[in-house]
């Protein structure tokens, strides 16, 4: 089969990684292993059992590249191949990329999908300055801060900042969202449970009418601050809107994974302080590779599939484990949790090469639970590095 266009990636392939999650199908002391590999497929023989792992379509090996072939304690066999695949679907870009003037948009509770605002087309669509911009004024300039004074959106405009989209209160359906003081917002109660948080004196959420859940915050008098992982925006087509609410995780993974991806390439930045908007640091995260292929088994951890030594496998379209392949981010982070890590915390929070992401304290606790979970996916043996965690997380 002809790959054009292909593109050509040193993989790390863990057989391990993947059946990791099904160790009773896998034995942990085996005297001989029996690596038979395909451009589509890996076959792996013990003394006992036999596993046929099928990769998704659009991936393809090169057996010939085989090498580092190892059985680790614990973790499975490693081994490391050449991969070539197939073009994979364009990634969609996030609402702050794809947002733009004089086209129909709607915004909706990612939720609940709750209608949010009044209006679906914006005069003008700007981005704000740099998060970090008035860090940089501190060092570099003798003269005050020329921001200052905050920039507000006039009615009919949309402000684009790293996480967060502004817009006049005039824009947005009243009947659709409640402002609520941020002590009695679910999110704030939530958090409470988990970690101590101190909110801002006077600071107020905007909480979704219909579900009750936070969307973001009022910044000023006639200013609305939504969160771009609390409202899902699309475009309106000639079609019709397309109805699109993923799971919340999914959503919070892709919608993250994405800004990380377009802030370190337009600002060569890759180390984020993800912060709450209570103003303290959640997670420390290194932006290690953003160009992942990351295949993994949807198979349930009890579901086994093999076959008996010295026998084919009978039934293929029973016995054959299938995978999917996602575009993915790789990370490297810390929790900050109750005063964990906060000696680095400390000096990536006066580093001004270190870029802060705000983002909604209950989001900011769900993320850390998505970063674990990876890391809790992967074989033991890579887990960490050089004392950071690391996890995967998904672009689409």
């Amino acid at each position: 089969m002809s790959l054009t266009p292909y593109r050509v990636n040193e993989l790390e392939c863990w057989s391990g990684a993947y059946l990791y999650h099904q160790h009773r199908c896998f034995p942990t002391k085996c005297s001989e292993f029996q690596v038979s590999l395909s451009p589509s497929s890996l076959h792996v023989q013990t003394d006992e059992k036999c596993v046929y792992l099928r990769l998704p379509p659009e991936v393809r090996t090169a057996p010939s590249s085989c090498r580092s072939l190892q059985y680790v304690a614990a973790d499975g066999l490693h081994m490391r191949l050449q991969v070539e695949t197939d073009s994979l679907a364009e990634l969609v870009p996030t609402a702050m990329k794809s947002l733009v003037a004089q086209m129909s948009f709607i915004f909706q509770c990612q939720t609940c999908g709750q209608s949010l605002l009044k209006k679906q087309i914006f005069r003008r669509v700007l981005p704000l300055p740099n998060g970090n911009w008035s860090d940089l004024v501190e060092h570099w300039c003798c003269h005050p801060d020329p921001f200052a004074k905050k920039l507000e959106p006039k009615e009919d405009d949309c402000l684009l900042g790293d996480t967060f989209m502004l817009v006049n209160v005039a824009d947005v359906d009243e009947t659709a969202v409640q402002e609520v003081k941020t002590g009695q917002s679910e999110v704030s109660q939530l958090a409470g449970e988990i970690h101590s948080v101190q909110k801002p004196k006077g600071s107020h959420a905007v909480v979704c009418t219909r579900c009750r859940k936070m969307l973001g915050e009022f910044t000023a008098s006639e200013t609305m601050k939504f969160y771009v992982t609390e409202v899902l925006v699309q475009p309106v087509t000639d079609q019709g809107l397309k109805r699109n609410m993923l799971k919340r995780s999914v959503f919070v993974e892709s919608v993250v994974a994405g800004r990380l991806m377009e802030l370190s390439s337009a600002q060569s930045t890759f180390r984020f302080c993800i912060q709450g908007h209570d103003g303290k640091t959640y997670i420390l995260l290194w932006l290690l590779n953003s160009d992942t292929l990351l295949v993994r088994s949807h198979v349930k951890p009890d579901v086994c599939d093999f076959c008996e030594p010295n026998k084919r496998i009978a039934k293929p379209g029973l016995s054959f484990k299938s995978y999917g392949a996602n575009n993915a981010i790789k990370v490297l982070y810390h929790p900050c949790l109750k005063g964990r890590n906060k000696d680095i915390r400390d000096t990536w929070e006066k580093n001004i090469g270190v870029h802060s992401l705000i983002l909604p304290v209950n989001t900011c606790l769900e993320l850390l639970l998505i970063l674990a979970a990876s890391t809790a996916s992967l074989p033991s043996s890579l887990r960490s590095m050089n004392s950071f965690k690391v996890a995967f997380l998904n672009l689409d």
